[in-house]
């Protein structure tokens, strides 16, 4: 039923109820109109992947809402995806930068060690010849004290 023209004479002497039942119509076209109008928005802006789906068919109204929900199904996973993979990544990266710290740290101390056994080596030689048994327990009060002067490293 299409909506006739009436003076505005004649439409202001109608009741509420005649009212609406003329303007229900041109209402309802406005909606349908806004909807199809979307829709169409819709097509336009999701072309590439209709066609990629299926790019031989038309596609009805239903399709397009259908494919559409898909589509955006499909970006909210992977934008949930995307920061599970950087706390990922910034783990790994820690790991690795810690285990390069703790690697060049133990390569320091075992340096240190060494350089101390040398030290204490070369002091007992120069007071006293000393067998080498000697020199051994002697190493062993240097281990401990470094041991010792050390910090226990916690990642807490």
């Amino acid at each position: 039923m299409a909506p006739t023209y009436m003076p505005s004479a004649d439409y202001s002497k109608l009741s509420n109820k005649e009212k609406h039942k003329l303007r229900k119509p041109v209402v309802e076209k406005m909606r349908r109109d806004r909807i199809n109008s979307c829709i169409e928005q819709l097509k336009v802006m999701l072309e590439k992947e209709f066609h990629q789906q299926d790019p031989n068919t038309k596609l009805e109204k239903a399709d397009i809402l259908e494919m559409t929900v898909v589509f955006l199904k499909q970006q909210l996973q992977s934008q949930i995806s995307a920061p599970q993979k950087a706390h990922c990544d910034g783990y790994s990266q820690c790991w690795r930068e810690t285990v390069n710290f703790l690697s060049a740290n133990s390569k320091l101390d075992v340096t240190l060690q060494h350089f101390n056994r040398c030290q204490e080596a070369q002091r007992v030689q120069k007071d006293s010849p000393v067998s080498p048994r000697s020199s051994q327990i002697s190493q062993a009060p240097v281990k401990q004290e470094i041991s010792v002067n050390r910090a226990v490293w916690r990642p807490w």
